[in-house]
């Protein structure tokens, strides 16, 4: 595994010297990710169950259907990335940046998420069941069709008049 990030962190500062890593479907569980540039991976349908994200940048990566089963991303940017129906079931995702996201139906089930940025995220249909959302920023973020989201989270949430809301969002 090191000699395939060892080779992307060498494509991203000189293409033709490195290789893009495409970690499709690959079972990272458990890894840990600190201080590491890994912008742009491919790795959709991949496990990172119990894996630990510290200060990592995964923009502009493709994540779809990823699992990140009880993950910790903390400080992480994510901007840009695609992650369509990843599974985010009782991860700690604490001031991350997913500012662009595509996150639509995405499961984040009993998950904490603490002061992210979800700006201009697709969110639409994500599940947002017994989620312990404190904060955050959903300006321009499009959550029609997601599940879970009650009043008090989105209050304590930063919103504006592009942010597109569920249809109910229940106390």
């Amino acid at each position: 595994m090191d000699a395939v990030l060892e080779l992307h962190r060498m494509w991203l500062s000189n293409p033709s010297e490195g290789r893009q890593a495409d970690l499709h479907g690959a079972p990272l569980n458990g890894e840990h990710f600190t201080d590491t540039n890994l912008s742009g991976l491919l790795a959709p349908g991949a496990s990172f169950h119990e894996s630990r994200f510290y200060d990592a940048d995964l923009s502009g990566g493709d994540f779809s259907g990823a699992e990140f089963y009880h993950a910790r991303l903390h400080h992480s940017r994510l901007k840009g990335v695609t992650a369509r129906d990843a599974n985010f079931i009782g991860a700690k995702i604490d001031h991350c940046d997913f500012s662009g996201a595509d996150l639509a139906g995405s499961n984040f089930f009993r998950a904490e998420v603490t002061a992210c940025s979800f700006r201009h995220a697709d969110l639409r249909n994500c599940n947002f069941e017994e989620v312990r959302l404190r904060g955050g920023d959903f300006r321009g973020a499009k959550l029609a069709g997601s599940k879970g989201l009650t009043g008090k989270q989105i209050a304590q949430a930063i919103t504006d008049d592009g942010t597109t809301l569920p249809s109910t969002s229940p106390d």
